[in-house]
């Protein structure tokens, strides 16, 4: 909604998930996954206009920072066990919005069309 702060209102997604619609993801468990304690496996400073590639097991948790400010940066995604599915910008931004946020999920190319990732958190 629009306000006297901010002028323009929040991309909103272009369809409306129903309640126990696979869109909704389960708040409650994610958000006990998101506060539960946890250990680092591993940790690393990307230089800037650089890559890397990492592969993160089904069911860990991926925290991405930005230490020096605001930055931009590419995400790629895919299925460690089939590569051929893999992370479907355009239509996570139909299914949820252009900006993602905590509940959000990240969704797989045709024909699996599932979520990949579900953001947890975000500071």
């Amino acid at each position: 909604m629009a306000s006297a702060d901010n002028p323009h209102p929040p991309p909103q997604p272009a369809y409306q998930a129903t309640p126990g619609s696979i869109l909704n993801s389960d708040r409650a468990l994610y958000t006990s996954i998101a506060t539960a304690e946890r250990t680092a496996i591993d940790s690393f400073t990307l230089p800037r206009r650089s890559g890397r590639a990492w592969q993160v097991p089904a069911g860990h948790i991926v925290r991405i920072s930005t230490p020096e400010g605001p930055q931009v940066g590419d995400l790629n995604i895919w299925n460690a066990s089939n590569p051929r599915e893999r992370f479907w910008a355009a239509r996570t931004r139909q299914l949820h919005a252009s900006h993602v946020s905590t509940f959000d999920r990240l969704w797989s190319c045709l024909p699996y069309l599932r979520p990949m990732v579900t953001i947890v958190g975000d500071s």
